[in-house]
Formats: structure tokens, sequence, C-alpha cells
């Protein structure tokens, strides 16, 4: 990249230039979508952070506004609770089955840019300040 100067790289029309992935919560529907998992840290919290990007819109309630392909959208699962790891093990059920392994580790590393059907539903936190994304389903297509 060093050999590129300014003004080639800004010699070009916006048209040409990549968009932004849009980062969104997606409507509840049913999305086919390329999945990838993060192991992080959200406040002091070990988690795993379930990253989709939408490949298509399957189903959507009527009057939803359908997201854009390429949109991404994520579920982060706290595992240092009942409720996280019991949710992250039903989404991960269904890849460890496909796989044909019961260790979490070699199911992630599988399951890594796999496409799959999800079906979502938004969920509030209790001050119904922030809306988060949850997956009820998950299906390897």
């Amino acid at each position: 990249m060093s050999d590129i100067s300014l003004d080639s790289m800004l010699d070009v029309s916006l048209d040409d230039i990549a968009d932004l992935p849009e980062f969104l919560v997606f409507p509840a529907g049913a999305y086919r979508v390329t999945i990838n998992f993060e192991a992080k840290k959200i406040n002091e919290h070990p988690s795993v952070e379930a990253k989709l990007k939408l490949l298509e819109v399957l189903e959507l309630p009527a009057g939803a506004v359908p997201p854009e392909v390429g949109a991404e959208s994520s579920v982060a699962y706290m595992m240092d609770n009942e409720f996280g790891q019991g949710n992250f093990k039903k989404l991960m059920k269904p890849l460890c089955e496909h796989h044909g392994v019961t260790n979490i580790a070699q199911a992630v590393a599988a399951s890594q840019g796999m496409e799959v059907m999800v079906v979502t539903k938004q969920r509030q936190n209790k001050d119904k300040t922030a809306t988060y994304l949850d997956i009820t389903s998950l299906q390897v297509l």
C-alpha cells in the first residue's frame, strides 16, 4: 500500500468505493446468513458472540422493513450465567450434530463462515432503552 499515492486513492468515483456494511438488530424473521463466532469479555462477563451477515431475507412479518443484503448483526451469550449458557447450548446443538462432534471448540471452528438459516426475535432490556437480537432457532443449510 505504501507505493500508492493519496491522489491515486482519491481519484475514483464515489460509486467505486465499497459501502460500509450496516450493523443493526434484524427484525423478527427468518434469514439465510453466514455465522462466525468470537470469544470476548463484555463488562467483565466471559462471552461468546455469534456474528451474522445477511445473505437473504426468507420471511418477515407484515410491515417489517427488510434489512439489506450484507447487513450485520450479532447475539452475545454471557457464559457466566445459566441463561447465556442455555441459549448458547440451544444455538450450538444443530451445529454440533451437523459436524458430528460434542466439543464446542470443534463445532465453533468448523462452523466459522458457515451458511445457516436463523429465526430471530427482538427483545428489550428491562429499562426498555436498548433492543437486542435473539436467535430462536438455527438450521444448517
